[in-house]
């Protein structure tokens, strides 16, 4: 009996572990979202700003609960959405986006937060292929807006 309030009580602190996670990540992924947005767009403008709200969200996020491996993932989001929001320039914005995305992805993984698309265009980042998340299935691709909206797939649902 006491084996099982153990494994009882492991699971609901895991868990509880889980949603706390997942609730410090989604004000940053909504951040994000509006930085891919604006890029989509092509709006440079836009994205600063969405960069700049995205780089206080990711400084709540709690990074106590995360592995080494992780915390990387958040730094490295961190000072790409920094670089983002301190230009209008999209291409500059759009090279940036590539190691924000890579960050985040990592931490959407570690934190299970709402669902969100792991998304793949296989020409951008100089033919090398780079991802991206969006709270939507239906593609539109931030490497390259209205050039190649559609450019992209669904790799991954989280």
């Amino acid at each position: 009996m006491k084996t099982i309030r153990l494994t009882v009580a492991t699971l609901g602190l895991s868990l509880f572990s889980l949603v706390a996670s997942a609730q410090t990540t989604t004000p940053a992924l909504t951040a994000y979202y509006n930085v891919k947005d604006a890029l989509v767009a092509t709006d440079g403008a836009k994205a600063k700003a969405g960069a700049t709200a995205l780089v206080a969200a990711l400084g709540k996020v709690d990074a106590a609960k995360l592995s080494a491996t992780d915390k990387n993932a958040l730094n490295t989001a961190k000072t790409k959405a920094t670089a983002i929001s301190k230009s209008t320039d999209v291409d500059a914005q759009r090279e940036a986006f590539e190691g924000l995305s890579m960050g985040m992805i990592a931490l959407a993984k570690a934190t299970k937060p709402a669902k969100t698309y792991v998304q793949f265009c296989p020409m951008a980042a100089e033919g090398k292929g780079a991802s991206w998340l969006s709270d939507k299935r239906e593609v539109r691709n931030p490497y390259y807006g209205d050039k190649m909206l559609k450019c992209g797939s669904v790799k991954e649902e989280i």
